[in-house]
Formats: structure tokens, C-alpha cells, sequence
């Protein structure tokens, strides 16, 4: 299992690794060897080594955190740092992750598997419907930059976009942005409001570098062999309502519940169409988080209700730039 790795839990790691491996008089110069900008002992005046190193940490991010983590294991050797750099599973190029099918707008893509080796996944049937995203992921996930430099080379973008500069990223974006939002169900208003307010971080300062969020997500299939998912099958989860790919492999599964995910529409003999509870349906449906979780995914949930109160906007917004922030990802700052 691939387990998502908080900052904060790596960032006390590498301070006892750090503050153990060196005197106080070593540490200084075993910092700057690894890239800190650290001081001198002697211009140090808060406290032992512990927080010197910690004081040292406190701006990095995820992303800057693993690297360094990385750096303290190849050069000064750590099995602590190896178990915790372990749970953000193998490392690689094009084979860390390589099919995304999403936005649909018609029926279910009929898929086969044609290539044994590096799972590479060929859509036979209604590809016209659907977005597929195959390309190697960055160190920062999927960002909106990334959707912006893919989208023009799609078919897709040839049939719906027009005459578009696909120089101008605002341009751009609003045709991929459409796109996108075309797919999210206009059945369900809440889902549609969700969407909408994410996405208004991309037009904020620094937004191009916000993680996209994927709507109607058909498949999310991890390449990797049996052994390295720990003898797990992969993925094959039908359909997600929203995913975020995040720095260092870490997955967000955002989930819109409506009446359907608990209750079952039922018929009258006067025409009217009451909902009765069915706990058979939020029964598989915990099922299927619990095994989202065990592959590595965090899952969360708003409930459509929620979303269609006054507040949903703010309190939506609140939510990711406190998720983001946990993961090293910085809000965009805000508009004045």
C-alpha cells in the first residue's frame, strides 16, 4: 500500500535523523552540504540542534521535503528516512502513471489493454465521447498548466475549439474548461457548483500551477506489476466523481453525494416517486472507499445538500486551500 506522506511527518523525521547523524559543531556544514541555507553555530541563538534543523525546514513543502529526504538517504544513509520515502511507492518517468480517461459525455468507453508490458490502454469504442490523458506526470501532479499544454494536441480540442489561439492560455483554457464542465451531470446542480468554484482558482494569480480537478473520472489505472502493489490487484474503480493528482503520488478522490448514493427512487400508483432508504447502496459504496484507501487514495465527500447553502462557495474554498496547503501546494493568493 502507497500511503500519502504528510509534510509535517517527514519533516520531524528528517530532523532526528539530521540531529543524531552530526555534532553540533559537523551539523552546520552536513546542512549546507545537503542544500540548507543553514548559519553557523555561533550566529545560532534558538535553542539545541533539533530546533535548528527543524527551523530550517519550516518554509519547505512537500515536494522540496522528499527530495531532501532522498538527498539525507543517498548521502549520510538513513533506514528511517527509506521507510518513510517507501510510502510514496516506486519511482519513474512515463511509467509512474500513464492512463486517465475522463469527461465523458456519452457511453462508457470500451477499452483493451494493448500492450502487456507497459499497460498502455486503447480505446476501441466511443473514444469521440471521452478525454484521455496519457502523458508522464510532472513532480507536481497534474496541474492546470499541464491540461493547457496537453489540450491543444487532442482531437478533441480540433472538433470543439474552433478557432482558437492556442498560444493564449485564457483562451485556451475556456475552451478546456467547456469541455470539462459539459461532462459533469446537469442532474446534479451540486456537483456543477463544486466544479465551478475550484476552478475559479485558475484565473487567480498563479493559478496555472493549481492541480487540476478531473471531472467524471471513467478509469484511473496504476502500471504497476502485482509485486509492486504489494500482490494487490490494480485499480479498476468504474467512475469518480472528481480527482486531484497531487506532488509525490498523492491522490484526492472528491465524491458529490446526492439521494442515489443512500435511497432508491420507488413509483407510486399515483405517479408520485418517493425515495426509500437502501442500505444495501451505502453499504457498497463505504466498500469501495475502504478499498480506495487501502491502494493509497484519501477520499473525501461533500453532501449535495451541503453544497446548495449560501455558504457552499466559501466553504469549499476554505477546504482546498487548507488540503492543498497540508500537501505543499500553495493557494493562489487572494484577489483583492
Amino acid at each position: 500500500m502507497n500511503s500519502p506522506i504528510r509534510p509535517e511527518q517527514l519533516r520531524g523525521a528528517i530532523t532526528e535523523v539530521l540531529e543524531s547523524a552530526a555534532t553540533w559543531h559537523e551539523l552546520p556544514g552536513l546542512c549546507r552540504r545537503l542544500g540548507l541555507a543553514a548559519p553557523n553555530q555561533v550566529d545560532w541563538h534558538g535553542g539545541g540542534k533539533a530546533k535548528y534543523v527543524r527551523a530550517l525546514l519550516e518554509d519547505h513543502d512537500l515536494t522540496e521535503l522528499v527530495e531532501l529526504a532522498r538527498k539525507i538517504v543517498e548521502q549520510v544513509g538513513s533506514e528511517q528516512l527509506e521507510g518513510e520515502l517507501d510510502q510514496l511507492g516506486p519511482r519513474g518517468a512515463s511509467g509512474e502513471f500513464r492512463n486517465l480517461i475522463f469527461a465523458g459525455t456519452g457511453p462508457k468507453p470500451k477499452m483493451v489493454l494493448d500492450d502487456s508490458v507497459g499497460n498502455y490502454l486503447e480505446i476501441t469504442e466511443n473514444a469521440e465521447h471521452w478525454l484521455f490523458y496519457d502523458q508522464p506526470l510532472t513532480s507536481q501532479g497534474l496541474t492546470w498548466r499541464n491540461m493547457l499544454d496537453w489540450w491543444p494536441t487532442t482531437s478533441a480540442f480540433a472538433n470543439t475549439a474552433g478557432e482558437v489561439d492556442a498560444t493564449d492560455p485564457t483562451t485556451l483554457g475556456r475552451t478546456l474548461y467547456k469541455r470539462l464542465f459539459a461532462s459533469v451531470p446537469p442532474t446534479s446542480p451540486p456537483a456543477q457548483k463544486l466544479f465551478i468554484t475550484y476552478c475559479s482558482r485558475y484565473g487567480q494569480p498563479g493559478g496555472l500551477d493549481q492541480p487540476a480537478l478531473i471531472p467524471e473520472v471513467h478509469l484511473h489505472y496504476d502500471p504497476y506489476t502485482r509485486r509492486e502493489r504489494g500482490g494487490r490487484g490494480p485499480l479498476n474503480r468504474e467512475r469518480m466523481d472528481f480527482l486531484l493528482l497531487l506532488p509525490n503520488r498523492v491522490r484526492i478522490v472528491i465524491e458529490v453525494d446526492g439521494k442515489h448514493h443512500y435511497a432508491r427512487r420507488q413509483t407510486s400508483p399515483t405517479g408520485q416517486e418517493p425515495w426509500t432508504l437502501a442500505p444495501d447502496l451505502y453499504s457498497h459504496m463505504v466498500a469501495e472507499d475502504r478499498a480506495l484507501r487501502l491502494k493509497g487514495y484519501e477520499v473525501y465527500r461533500f453532501g449535495g445538500y451541503e453544497l446548495m447553502q449560501p455558504e457552499a462557495e466559501d466553504a469549499v474554498s476554505t477546504f482546498f486551500d487548507h488540503l492543498l496547503a497540508d500537501y505543499g501546494t500553495s493557494p493562489p493568493p487572494a484577489t483583492p
